[in-house]
């Protein structure tokens, strides 16, 4: 269902950068009702609080990589439908951390082999938790497969060294591919417990230098090259990254 298209004009990138949630979550409007598209906004920002409220920088995090996953949806020509369904998978794609031990999450200095597999089992608990979610469950396929595929796969690598599954190139959901970068850049750019934050531009040269190993190599440099002309229209890009929930503030 989605378009194979990257490219994007320079001119397209204010129109990217500022598209509002709001209008974004009106585009499911195939899939449910007005009344249904409420109580599910309702829901996710209620799951942000929480997910914010067990663990500041992971609740930060997923709504910061949710905006860079829709500007990169955008420059790869992603359908409103998609693009709107995709709304819905990055804010829910880091659910499954809140069963996890907070004094994890916010340890200091890397994780031993043991906690990192806990780390990992996120994932999975993210796709049960959602899998059951009535709202979704009752959704179009194509919706409910998107947002399941998104949880399930954006720890996975274009060379195949990720988890769960050892996924490769395209066998990888194309939204999985989009979320795998913002989620990478988006924590790189944020201070966490186990990690100082990097200036954007050296997150963006990260990326591109992961293009063909880690990430999608195509969507790679479609998203250093965005953002990187997106840094003169919206302060999200390259502005300094001491303060994220004001970033997330000035691109909703």
């Amino acid at each position: 269902m989605f378009s194979t298209a990257y490219g994007i004009d320079d001119h397209e990138v204010i129109d990217i950068f500022a598209s509002s949630d709001s209008r974004v979550i009106e585009t499911l409007s195939k899939a449910w009702s007005r009344h249904t598209r409420n109580h599910v906004r309702a829901l996710i920002e209620q799951w942000q609080l929480d997910l914010d409220t067990h663990d500041s920088y992971s609740g930060i995090h997923s709504q910061l990589a949710a905006q860079h996953a829709l500007a990169l949806a955008r420059c790869a020509r992603l359908s409103s439908d998609e693009v709107g369904a995709l709304w819905i998978a990055g804010r829910v794609y880091d659910l499954g951390k809140m069963a996890l031990p907070v004094d994890l999450l916010t340890k200091e200095g890397p994780l031993n082999s043991a906690e990192m597999l806990v780390l990992r089992s996120h994932v999975s608990v993210g796709y049960d938790l959602l899998r059951e979610w009535p709202v979704l469950r009752t959704s179009p396929h194509w919706l409910h497969d998107l947002v399941l595929e998104t949880v399930l796969f954006h720890h996975e690598r274009w060379d195949g060294e990720g988890y769960l599954r050892g996924k490769h190139g395209e066998e990888i959901p194309l939204p999985a591919r989009i979320m795998a970068i913002a989620d990478a850049y988006t924590a790189m750019i944020l201070s966490s417990p186990y990690r100082v934050a990097r200036k954007p531009a050296q997150a963006l040269l990260e990326i591109g230098n992961k293009a063909g190993t880690q990430f999608d190599p195509q969507l790679a440099r479609q998203f250093v090259r965005a953002l990187k002309l997106g840094a003169r229209h919206t302060s999200v890009v390259l502005a300094p990254n001491h303060d994220a929930r004001q970033e997330i503030r000035r691109v909703a």
